[in-house]
This record gives structure tokens, sequence and C-alpha cells, in this order.
């Protein structure tokens, strides 16, 4: 391990790391001579409100406490108090300090940016001086910023103002975004919603700016912030159900990897269940809160995966599923039609469905059930219903696993009606470009065409709830009995 900075000393003694998530300042930072040097502003709600302003000097981060924060107008001198050096990987850090720790409270990148200094002296010689003019260029601050050290009051303060310059304004009040981090667009409330304090389980956050969708530049942080903002919908869903995790640590252009088992340093908190499997048992996690559901973002678990059935009765299923497969010469219209084709045989069964785009290419079609239907019966009820679809049109729609054999055509799935299989949640993201969502829709908007298999992302699926409701809603005030469907039980006879 590095040794420390000398000037890091009392910032590293004030903290327990292993209760905060700031970063140690361990590692040591050799600055790169073509490099510009940094500043960021940290929104900082501790006992008070306030902002810290952050400059790189000599590879550490000299700070002061800016209570009122930043103006445009050069006729405004706000006060700064200095405060320890913090570490350079600090400009990175935006969470919550927990209870109890120094500093306990919310802190988001308010502002982050690159300066340059505008006197001749070295900065660490500006600072000694007392007097700082520096030419900021932030995502809200951007012109000429000076600090001065006062002799006004007492100990040592300085004034912080902006100067005259072409960037000057004495009308102008705001910033741009000035509620919003610079780094990932959270306000305070969302930020301090993405630690959820559960039962005294605090979720800690980490590498939140790490890319995991390079074209949309979207990163775990904006997964986080999804999963988080999606819970109070998507929780209801995955309640009491095993959930397998599928993984993109390195993001979704490289390898990911499927985990039924949770990992043996989850924290305690973290529900799981224990199932047997053949040679053994497999421990699943179980998510039914907001904390989980954002642990498993933190994982890097893009899309949670979840058993048809319930733990109190994990061989009676209470979904029945068909997963639409398109082939090679089937596009999304075709998927549509073959959708609201099943609907109507369904419907004319007695058995209430409903639709979700998968976020991938196709459709799922789900029949809520009573859980008195073992898995295998529900799976010949399912084949039997497949078969009526196939059917109606065999050079389109296939029954045929192997993907050699289909020659194209849509496949209906009906193989996941298995115990131990699982399907995608309602509402989780996938791993696909743009970040699709798995979103459940209202029947009557299949026969849009405009809606496609990934109409939806985390980009727009909350303008969509606003606007819609959650079809799905009523889904678990839905269950219905295969044995008592008259039709159903004479179409397994034939």
């Amino acid at each position: 391990m590095a040794e420390p900075k000398v000037s890091l000393k009392r910032y590293q003694k004030r903290r327990d790391f292993k209760a905060s998530p700031e970063p140690s300042g361990t590692t040591k930072r050799v600055p790169k001579k073509t490099k510009q040097p940094i500043f960021v502003i940290h929104k900082h709600a501790a006992s008070h409100l306030h902002y810290d302003f952050r400059i790189e000097v000599d590879g550490v981060l000299t700070s002061w406490a800016v209570p009122k924060g930043f103006s445009h107008n050069p006729a405004e001198k706000h006060l700064a108090v200095p405060t320890d050096d913090h570490p350079y990987d600090y400009a990175k850090f935006e969470g919550v300090i927990p209870k109890g720790n120094y500093g306990a409270g919310t802190v988001m990148v308010w502002d982050r940016g690159t300066y340059k200094n505008l006197k001749d002296h070295s900065m660490a010689q500006c600072v000694k001086n007392g007097r700082i003019e520096v030419f900021l260029r932030g995502k809200k601050l951007l012109g000429g910023y000076a600090l001065i050290r006062t002799t006004l009051g007492k100990g040592n303060q300085w004034l912080v103002l902006k100067m005259n310059d072409e960037y000057a304004s004495r009308t102008t009040k705001s910033f741009p975004d000035e509620n919003k981090s610079a780094k990932t667009g959270r306000t305070m409330d969302e930020i301090t919603s993405d630690e959820i304090d559960t039962d005294g389980c605090v979720v800690q956050l980490s590498n939140q700016d790490k890319i995991l969708f390079p074209d949309a530049k979207i990163t775990k942080g904006d997964v986080i912030a999804y999963y988080t903002k999606i819970a109070p919908t998507m929780l209801p869903y995955m309640k009491d159900r095993a959930v397998t995790m599928h993984r993109f640590p390195d993001g979704i252009t490289k390898e990911g990897f499927y985990q039924k088992d949770k990992s043996d340093y989850f924290p305690n908190w973290i529900k799981h269940v224990l199932i047997p499997k053949e040679g053994g048992k497999s421990d699943y996690v179980v998510c039914n809160d907001t904390a989980t559901l954002v642990y498993l973002a933190n994982q890097a678990c893009i899309t949670p995966h979840l058993w048809l059935s319930r733990l109190d009765k994990l061989d009676y299923p209470d979904r029945m599923i068909f997963d639409l497969d398109p082939g090679s010469k089937t596009d999304f219209a075709a998927v549509k039609k073959a959708g609201l084709l099943l609907h109507k045989i369904l419907e004319d069964l007695g058995l209430t469905s409903f639709v979700m785009t998968t976020g991938s290419r196709g459709l799922h079609i789900v029949v809520p059930l009573d859980r008195k239907t073992p898995f295998d019966d529900v799976r010949d009820c399912a084949r039997k219903i497949a078969e009526q679809l196939v059917a109606k049109d065999p050079e389109h729609y296939t029954l045929e696993a192997r993907l050699a054999k289909r020659c194209g055509r849509l496949y209906i799935d009906v193989s996941r009606n298995a115990f131990a299989q699982t399907t995608v949640a309602p509402y989780s993201i996938r791993a696909r470009s743009g970040a699709p969502v798995a979103t459940p829709l209202e029947w009557g908007e299949l026969k849009k065409k405009s809606l496609q298999a990934q109409s939806f992302t985390i980009k727009n699926v909350f303008a969509r709830l606003k606007k819609v409701g959650d079809p799905w809603k009523k889904i678990n005030r839905s269950m219905q009995s295969l044995k008592k469907s008259h039709k159903m039980m004479q179409l397994l006879k034939t």
C-alpha cells in the first residue's frame, strides 16, 4: 500500500473506510504534464447544506467549504473556509456517507472540469500566498474565479468571487441543471434513494461511472438509478421468487454470465433460499425489496430472471408462459400478429392473458394461474394451445425446438413451463444496444404499426408509465384454474 501524502493524514484519520464509501487516498496520483489539472465542486448535505470547492494541487484536492455556493456576479463575495485536503480520487465520489461517520450525508458531484492557473506562480505557491486566480471550464461554472484569503473574521477564512470577464453577469442567477449532478444527472433525493437503508441494511454502491452500454454511454450508475426508480412497479412481480442473475461486469459488449447461487460475499441481509437440485442444492437470491434490487444492479446484474412459481409452492406455477421467438424470416409485425392470434385462442378457452415485449426480439404471453396445477400438466396445456396456433399457419409458426429445423419460422416456445426454468422479469433491462426494457403492454397496442420489440428503454419507460400506467397491475388478481376451464379439458383429451 502506498504511503499517503502528509496532507491526507488528517483526512484519513477522521474516517473509517470500512464504514464509509469514500476513497481512502492510498493510491498515489502522478500528474501528467500534458493533462490539465482538475477541479470539482461537491454539493454536500451534511449537518448543513454547503458546497465543497476542490482544485488539484500537487496530486491532491485542496478544498474549501463554500456555504452559499457560487455566483455569476463579480460584486458578490462568498465565504470559503479551508478544509482538509482530499485524495485525487475523491473527484469521482458521489453517494451517501452513512450516519455516524465524519461528514455524514449525501454528496453530489455538482460540477467538475479542468482549470487553468492565471497567476505566474505555481498553484501551491498561490495557495500559500493566499490569492488564487483560475479559469474554470466545467459543466456549470465557466470563466475566471478568484479565491482570496482575508483578514476579516476569525481564523483562516477566504472569499470566492467571479472575476469580471465575458462570462460574468449581474443578472443571471442560476446555473445549467443546477439541481442535478454533473456526473450522473441525478438530484440529491435520487442519490439519497440510491443508498437504500432498509431495516438497517445500507447498500454501498461502487464504480457508478463505469460504462455498461458503450453505444449509449449508459453507466452502472444509470442502471442503478433506473432500478431504484422502477422498484415500486417491478417488485410485486418479483416477490417471493427465486432469481437467476444475468450479469455483465465488463459491460454488454463483453460476454456476460448467468448466476444462480448467491455469492459468498453478498451481505447477510440479502434474502435467499436453498432449492434442491440433482446432486445438491442451489442458493438463490430472493428480491423482495428495493435494497436487494439495487444491490443486484450494483453487481452489474442487468437482467434478473424469475422462476414461474413462488417459494411456498415451488412445484405449482402461477404463470403459464408462451415465448414468441422470431426466426430469420420473421419481422416484428408477424410476431404481433401471432400474439393477437394466441390471445384469441386463449380467450376462446376462457383464459385471461397478458402480453409484454421481451426487450429483445419477441413477445411473452402470460396466463396467470391459481397454483393448483403442477408444472408438467401446465406444460402439456401450453403445448396443446401452441399446437392450435401453429395449425393456423404452419408455414410461419413452429414448435420445433431445434434451430436448424425451424427454417426461419416463428418459434412458439413453451419449454419454460418447467421446474427451475425462468423468464425475464417485467421491467427488466436487457443487455442490448440502448438498454431496452421488457415492457408490459395492453393488448390493443399490438395493433399499432409503430410498436417495435425494443420501443421502450430506460430513457422513455417512465414517461410511458406516467401516461398509460402499468398494464399488468391486475395480473396478480387474475389467477385462474386450468382444470376449471371446460374447453381446456376438452383440448387436453384430443
